[in-house]
């Protein structure tokens, strides 16, 4: 009984920080991101910290399948932006 209330906190506590990042299957994850400034360049920015942010919980990158704007403005002038990515093995450069 206790081996089950220790992992299920566990699992709460890993799940807590990522609320925005949703589960599409397959490995693949999703994520919606804003940037009151930068345009849809600052949305992407934004988007692609906060899954390396997720991925790191894994201790792995985030990789980037696509991203999907939105045409229209917040109501405070904020660009939207949605990222689809998988978690993965960082790259690393080799010289």
């Amino acid at each position: 009984m206790r081996e089950a209330l220790v992992g299920t906190l566990l699992l709460l506590v890993a799940c807590a920080p990522h609320g925005n990042v949703q589960d599409m299957g397959g490995g693949q994850y999703s994520l919606t991101a804003t940037s009151p400034t930068g345009g849809y360049a600052g949305a992407h920015e934004e988007a692609v910290e906060q899954a390396n942010d997720f991925c790191s919980g894994r201790r792995q990158g985030a990789l980037i399948n696509g991203f999907y704007d939105k045409n229209e403005l917040g109501t405070q002038g904020e660009h939207t932006s949605s990222v689809i990515f998988k978690c993965g093995p960082r790259a690393s450069l080799h010289f």
